[in-house]
């Protein structure tokens, strides 16, 4: 009798589940892309401040080490936007307008851990003064992305500065004495034989718009006897124009000012009568500055 032997090779088939390994693969998280800087009524040197963060993440499984660098993008942003300074995790930023790829762009290194996310904190300071001119301006900023030792972006976002400058005015005196904000002009002694000129003094008028500058007088351009219904009258000029204080009057500027103010010159002129009557006389004049 015969036998057959029969052997078989066996393969067993085995199933390993599939891993696909991604490298870093940084990226920026959304959020707000607008920082507001309110320069408020006072325009008294002082810097406005105002941090904000930049979320970045890492959606990869291992670690990135980034540069995290910021450039301007001139074609969105207002010439006339005034010099700032940016802080971040390099210290301060000196923003070009530059290819967010050249290292000369600044920044900071990033450690993000795979699957990871962090927050990266920011401080732009921008310096306010009389000088400004009232309006919005705006400055758009792209932050980039790349390897700690490439150039190549891996991702952009942009980040818009929004700066506001009211129209505001303030008035301030010069050559005249006074307090609570009221200023006092003394004549002395009136002469009945001579004219009395007051001592030269001024009103500056610091404005970031066009303005108004308007005079009131409370007894209609005549001084009254505080204990007594007599009156003198007086002029009273700016910049050399008499102004008719019976009914009010009024200069228009068409343009903001400089950072030192618009200064007009005032004098006070009463001429001589022998008639008056003795006494103490007053008016009370109010100088306002209205913003146009």
């Amino acid at each position: 009798m015969m036998r057959r032997f029969c052997r078989y090779l066996g393969f067993a088939s085995l199933m390993v589940p599939g891993h696909a390994w991604a490298d870093c693969q940084p990226s920026f998280v959304d959020g707000p892309r607008e920082v507001r800087l309110a320069a408020g009524d006072s325009m008294d040197q002082r810097q406005l401040t105002e941090p904000f963060r930049i979320m970045v993440r890492n959606d990869g499984d291992s670690e990135c080490r980034l540069r995290l660098r910021v450039t301007r993008d001139l074609g969105a942003s207002d010439a006339s936007f005034p010099n700032y300074m940016l802080n971040g995790p390099g210290g301060n930023i000196s923003v070009t307008s530059a290819s967010p790829a050249d290292v000369s762009s600044g920044g900071g290194v990033v450690i993000l851990q795979p699957h990871g996310r962090t927050s990266v904190g920011y401080t732009v300071n921008v310096p306010v003064n009389w000088g400004m001119r009232s309006g919005d301006y705006r400055q758009q900023l792209v932050f980039a992305l790349s390897e700690d030792s490439g150039n190549v972006p891996l991702d952009e976002v942009q980040l818009r500065l929004k700066l506001e400058i009211p129209a505001t005015a303030r008035i301030r005196f010069a050559g005249v004495g006074g307090e609570g904000g009221t200023a006092r002009i003394d004549l002395g002694e009136l002469s009945t034989t001579m004219r009395t000129v007051s001592q030269p003094f001024a009103v500056r008028v610091l404005s970031t718009s066009g303005y108004q500058l308007r005079f009131a007088s409370q007894y209609g351009g005549v001084l009254r006897r505080i204990d007594g219904p007599e009156v003198i009258p007086y002029r009273l000029s700016v910049d050399g124009r008499a102004f008719n204080m019976a009914t009010g009057d009024q200069i228009n500027v068409g343009e903001h000012t400089g950072s030192q103010g618009d200064v007009h010159g005032i004098s006070i002129t009463v001429d001589p009568d022998p008639t008056w009557h003795a006494g103490k006389y007053t008016d009370r004049v109010t100088v306002a500055v209205t913003p146009i």
